[in-house]
């Protein structure tokens, strides 16, 4: 059965809920109450059944429950830090030399730069352990989520990262529909000049974090909320921060190299990068490497006498913190589920189908990305739903040589959707360390990725009338830019 317009009921709901309750995880739920009605034509009893289905889903779903899991650990590990005083130790010691607000927002983004093999990881681990500078040095916790999330999509043109896989397997299976072979490294490697939101978004996060000046300057009206125990502010210890992190960090570089390793020698697959990573159980070496993490720093504490016997508690206070961030992903799981049963992603391209001529189809695929991520809340459900018909589009034009252009603009397009939704699991992760909702998140950071956006579409359509790479690259970059010297603005720190 074909819904049609329908099929954006349960995306429309769950904005619009959203946006008027501030309550993300009940937006979501209502969303997928709304697609289930959609679907059952409005009959109570099976539209009842129907949400019950979708909710066993989302709270089953082993992949989620994984991911789960590492959030919350991750939530524990970083309470247990603040109990210690470890987060203003480790502010103490940056503001000798992050002495004002562009020291700490560049350093902030460095720092996101270096966390590039996956963006949970990143934006958990860089916007809890620099949020204490910041606040020191004036710098709003809008602005430093902003900046994190941003750079966070590093791991999608990073080679060494959890995307990297997924992205490269996606377009190989794309290309097999149309008889085109190549192996996951070589489609994935071709695409990288090619991504250009995601580019023009990292670019403009550094000047944003150089100049401190933005777009959401007007809506940036929130103060950090200070609540740290002056007992532990007098006992942390910088390396409260470190050591975990490193420790996390590093296990998880090994874990992922070593069993990625592993199971390719199981299966007999050739060594490549891209393959060893591929195969590696992602989630499962963050998990392990967060409690390696946890232990390290539960015994460096008991090495300097600070442990007080309440770490467990703290570890439990700090997986309450994560419940709400939990309760979104689980839900967003079933919004997905009720998305695709719907038929969101494929009424949605068929819609543009229409406009479709050569010369712009890289931007109307990068459009089309970006929209069924805003749908389905997920940017690689994105990636799978349009990857395939970007390719068939390109093959049945005669213009394979587009085949790696696609392939950027859908992963990018499927990106910059993240940054357009309080409901995607980037942004709730994002808003959950730097303190703010993830509502007002979106909000402030909104005019910054549609400007973004618009740049992007600018390249992809240079890039589609077979511009030459560097000058449509240059011409969205220049738009981009003129845009943040007339428009943005310093932030005007008001208390609530």
């Amino acid at each position: 059965m074909e819904f049609g317009w329908l099929s954006l009921i349960p995306a429309i709901v769950t904005i619009v809920v959203a946006l008027s309750t501030k309550r993300v995880a009940l937006a979501l739920f209502f969303g997928v109450v709304a697609g289930a009605f959609t679907i059952e034509a409005g009959a109570l009893k099976d539209s009842l059944f129907s949400i019950w289905d979708y909710l066993l889903l989302s709270f089953t779903d082993p992949e989620r429950l994984r991911i789960v899991l590492f959030i919350l650990l991750i939530g524990g590990m970083l309470q247990i830090i603040y109990k210690a005083g470890g987060y203003d130790a480790f502010a103490g010691r940056l503001s000798k030399r992050l002495s004002n607000g562009r020291r700490s927002r560049v350093t902030t983004w460095g720092i996101s730069m270096l966390l590039f093999f996956d963006d949970y990881a990143n934006v958990l681990i860089s916007g809890a352990s620099m949020r204490n500078i910041n606040m020191r040095n004036g710098v709003s916790p809008a602005l430093l989520a902003y900046i994190v999330d941003v750079v966070a999509i590093m791991a999608s043109v990073m080679i060494i990262s959890t995307w990297a896989a997924f992205e490269g397997a996606v377009m190989v299976d794309a290309a097999e529909k149309i008889g085109r072979e190549g192996s996951l490294t070589l489609f994935f490697l071709e695409s990288l000049p090619y991504h250009f939101y995601t580019y023009l978004a990292i670019i403009l996060a550094f000047v944003v974090a150089f100049s401190g000046k933005w777009f959401g300057y007007k809506l940036d009206n929130k103060l950090y909320s200070d609540n740290t125990d002056e007992n532990n502010k007098a006992n942390g210890k910088a390396s409260y921060v470190v050591i975990p992190v490193i420790t996390l960090i590093g296990s998880a570089l090994i874990g992922l190299f070593a069993s990625g390793t592993y199971f390719l020698l199981q299966d007999g697959q050739s060594f490549t990068l891209i393959n060893i990573l591929g195969n590696a159980p992602s989630v499962d070496v963050l998990i392990m490497s967060t409690v390696l993490a946890i232990i390290v720093l539960l015994f460096r504490l008991y090495r300097d006498k600070k442990l007080t016997g309440n770490e467990g508690k703290s570890l439990l206070k700090g997986m309450r913190s994560m419940v709400d961030v939990s309760l979104v992903i689980f839900m967003a799981t079933g919004l997905a589920a009720v998305s695709s049963d719907l038929g969101t992603g494929t009424f949605i391209t068929s819609s543009f189908s229409g406009y479709i001529t050569p010369e712009v189809l890289p931007a109307l695929i990068f459009i089309i990305s970006m929209l069924i991520t805003v749908a389905t809340g997920f940017s690689w459900s994105s990636m799978a739903i349009v990857m395939p018909i970007a390719y068939q589009m390109a093959a049945a034009e005669g213009m394979s040589e587009l085949i790696p252009i696609l392939s950027a603009a859908v992963v990018s397009g499927a990106v910059s959707g993240e940054h357009m939704i309080p409901y995607s699991e980037k942004a709730v992760m994002t808003a959950a360390a730097c303190r703010i909702s993830p509502v007002y998140h979106i909000r402030t950071q909104i005019l910054q990725t549609l400007t973004v956006f618009t740049g992007g579409v600018i390249a992809f359509i240079l890039i589609g009338f077979q511009t030459p790479l560097i000058v449509s690259f240059l011409a969205g970059l220049a738009f981009v830019l003129m845009m943040h010297l007339v428009f943005a603005r310093k932030s005007v720190m008001k208390t609530e």
